[in-house]
């Protein structure tokens, strides 16, 4: 008997929705590869095993600066992934997607998702599940009714604002890189000014302390190695400093925001509204980043509810409707 899937495929983590069951797998979007390039591990056991093998064993993700680069690698880690959730089953898939993302990225992950002994593999856009999840349900297309909702989906490589409408997407306006390139201008303040070598781990969890809305200074302590000496090293820096380094990132999604307001869809002498903006995806975690986009473009915005798992939430919803 087969069953039906829902697979988001992120930057950073791969969730899985089975119908009737919910969300059952979510896993770091990352494999641990062999010097002979050989996949050994996917997920968090990836990252075990490169912690016990630092020096033969590196981590790839499959999907850089917003694009699938490596067909293998994503087919490794889908089948695997596939497996855990429903072994030796044949499986009916409904993938989400970036709407950015390129036609031989799209290619890419279609034809992986047909070497996992799948039946049917649709494609949807993130933006429209994302929007299911979070908990607000699209109107119903009404012709004389121009209305409808921004979903603001903060990702790890990049950050998509798109305007929805009836449960159609109507335009996007993106912001690139998102949480990744702030992960990596602290990495790089630790570096420049403090000669410490700090792992992209550690520069998450200090950049989900600070608190981007109020500006409150306070110390944080980061912990890494003596770029010299390779010995273990802690610093305390300003948070102030921290936030410096993210302005760019933070900046480049309220930009987006504000250009998609400026920008929404007419028809005719009709000009589209937006009745709410969602913000969904690990991003919408950071402390006081609601506030502060709220007050640079002049709206109310709304933390949905889960939003990591919107668009995992928003599949399981689909799935109901998959025949």
């Amino acid at each position: 008997m087969a069953v039906y899937l829902g697979v988001d495929f992120g930057t950073r983590t791969v969730e899985i929705y089975q119908k009737g069951k919910g969300i059952v797998l979510r896993e770091p979007n990352v494999a641990a590869v062999d010097s002979r390039g050989n996949v050994i591990a996917v997920g968090s056991e990836a990252t075990l095993i490169r912690a016990r093998a630092p020096g033969t064993v590196t981590i790839r993700r499959p999907i850089v600066n917003g694009e699938v680069t490596d067909f293998n690698l994503t087919a490794e880690i889908l089948d695997r992934c596939l497996e855990i959730v429903a072994p030796k089953q044949k499986k009916h898939v409904i993938a989400a997607v970036k709407y950015t993302l390129g036609a031989n990225s799209r290619e890419i992950l279609t034809r992986a998702l047909g070497d996992c002994r799948t039946g049917r593999v649709c494609l949807v856009d993130c933006a429209p599940a994302a929007l299911l999840g979070s908990g607000v349900t699209p109107k119903e297309s009404d012709p004389d009714d121009y209305c409808g909702s921004i979903v603001c989906d903060i990702g790890a490589g990049s950050a998509e604002a798109s305007y929805i409408r009836a449960g159609e997407l109507l335009r996007v306006e993106t912001a690139s890189p998102a949480g990744d390139g702030a992960d990596a201008a602290i990495v790089g303040l630790a570096a420049r000014k403090y000669g410490l070598a700090l792992s992209i781990a550690a520069a998450r969890e200090a950049k989900h302390k600070l608190s981007l809305f109020t500006g409150d200074v306070s110390s944080l302590t980061l912990a890494g190695l003596d770029k010299t000496t390779g010995m273990p090293k802690r610093i305390t820096v300003n948070s102030a400093e921290l936030l410096q380094v993210c302005t760019p990132q933070t900046e480049s999604v309220a930009a987006a925001l504000i250009k998609l307001l400026a920008n929404l869809p007419h028809h005719g002498a009709s000009r589209s509204t937006a009745d709410k903006i969602i913000l969904t995806g690990g991003g919408a975690l950071l402390p006081g980043i609601g506030e502060y986009l709220s007050e640079r473009v002049g709206r109310e915005v709304t933390l949905a509810k889960d939003p990591l798992d919107c668009v995992a939430n928003g599949l399981g919803i689909m799935l109901d409707n998959y025949k």
